[in-house]
């Protein structure tokens, strides 16, 4: 890569991990709050629930942001709001205090997920543009591999408050490495646009309807479960000290960073289709393997053998590449507009799933759970089979061409 290409990398890396370590930071310290708290199973709930709502509130206006002030300052803007959440969060003397700094936290993780895939999008050169995308996959499962793993060695001492503070601290490196890249060459100070008539028109409808239901799919399969609620999953397979409760989750999430990182060194040579497919298919086994686990009573291992047949085939699909179908389809002033709709779907899920995957777990038990998950994971599998095109070695705009010449075509 030149030097451009890899400052561009090192900044997607050091974001990947801010959101990572983000998202596991509070399961590890559900441990410690739960009972300092007081919580109830929909109070745990609340506490992920507030940080998705708070995607949702960011994710919605950030194409707009991206489009009027430009990629580089809103990732900026967003890291200043990002810090003052973790101020309200480590300083919460109750529930409520914490959920609000979750959900302001959220609000800047949610503008973070637009704007960063835009610009590594924008900013890499063509030939190494979705290895970048990847890697950007790869430091967010490392960082919720770090975030179990920073619990686990500072539960012993109830450090519930730093286990939350350390992914602001990551936030103000990855800033710093911000400031050496220029703005993003595609993007221009362009007047307000009719952005959603523009999603829905002939010319981008199929598009569209592609990025917000694989949105949708990436989340009903269930992978923030296993990220939010690892303990509570372990929990259940019997483990119960500190170690196969926070480690062994770790190291799910380790196996799902290696999984993003092999795809990465192999995307722009193999292809993102074949990923998607091998990867949705090995999310498949893996929720198998859980319905067996629950519904045999097979020991705690099998299980945790499952959990990582499923997140190594998402980190090597879905997680892997859909920023990048996301951001690539798209002309320059629709493409955070195109990043807002697919997270939509994708964030809107996302709390569902946060706010009741407890509950559904303590209705329905392991085995109904993980059945559910393999159906809607089977149709995802479809999905993919059926509509998934194959961009390798395309510029943006050759992919561009591809989704207005698949549109014409069913217009016709």
């Amino acid at each position: 890569m030149n030097r451009r290409d890899t400052r561009v990398g090192v900044f997607a890396v050091l974001m990947g991990l801010t959101c990572g370590y983000d998202a596991t930071a509070m399961a590890g310290a559900l441990l410690l709050v739960t009972d300092h708290f007081g919580l109830t199973t929909t109070g745990q709930g609340s506490l992920f629930s507030a940080t998705a709502a708070g995607w949702i509130a960011g994710a919605l206006p950030a194409g707009r942001l991206v489009g009027a002030i430009g990629r580089r300052r809103t990732l900026f803007a967003l890291v200043g709001l990002y810090l003052v959440g973790t101020a309200v969060a480590v300083s919460a003397g109750g529930p409520v205090w914490l959920d609000v700094g979750r959900f302001v936290q959220g609000t800047a993780i949610g503008v973070a997920i637009v704007a960063t895939p835009v610009f590594i999008a924008e900013s890499a050169s063509t030939r190494v543009r979705g290895r970048i995308a990847v890697l950007y996959q790869v430091a967010t499962s490392l960082g919720c591999a770090l975030g179990y793993f920073g619990g686990y060695f500072l539960a012993g001492g109830g450090q519930w408050r730093l286990m939350l503070a350390i992914p602001g601290v990551l936030a103000l490196v990855a800033a710093a490495s911000l400031v050496p890249l220029p703005e993003s060459d595609r993007w221009r100070r362009d007047g307000p646009r009719p952005a959603l008539r523009a999603l829905v028109s002939a010319r981008h409808r199929r598009l569209t309807f592609f990025v917000v239901a694989l949105g949708f799919f990436v989340q009903a399969t269930g992978i923030n479960a296993m990220v939010f609620f690892s303990p509570r999953i372990f929990e259940r397979m019997g483990f119960a000290d500190a170690f196969g409760l926070l480690v062994l989750p770790g190291f799910v999430q380790l196996a799902g960073a290696v999984a993003a990182l092999a795809c990465a060194l192999t995307v722009d040579r193999f292809g993102r289709r074949p990923a998607l497919l091998t990867g949705t298919a090995l999310m498949a086994l893996g929720h198998a393997v859980m319905v067996v686990v629950f519904a045999a009573d097979s020991p705690g291992v099998v299980g945790f053998v499952g959990l990582v047949v499923f997140v190594v085939g998402f980190n090597s699909g879905f997680g892997a590449l859909v920023w990048v179908f996301a951001a690539e389809g798209y002309p320059d002033h629709l493409r955070g507009a195109g990043a807002s709709a697919m997270l939509l779907t994708n964030l809107t899920t996302n709390l569902v799933v946060a706010q009741f995957f407890l509950d559904l777990l303590g209705a329905v038990g392991g085995a109904g759970t993980y059945l559910l998950l393999l159906g809607v994971t089977a149709a995802a599998w479809l999905f993919v089979f059926l509509l998934a095109p194959e961009t390798k070695g395309r510029s943006l705009d050759e992919v561009q061409a591809h989704w207005e010449g698949a549109a014409g075509a069913a217009a016709r």
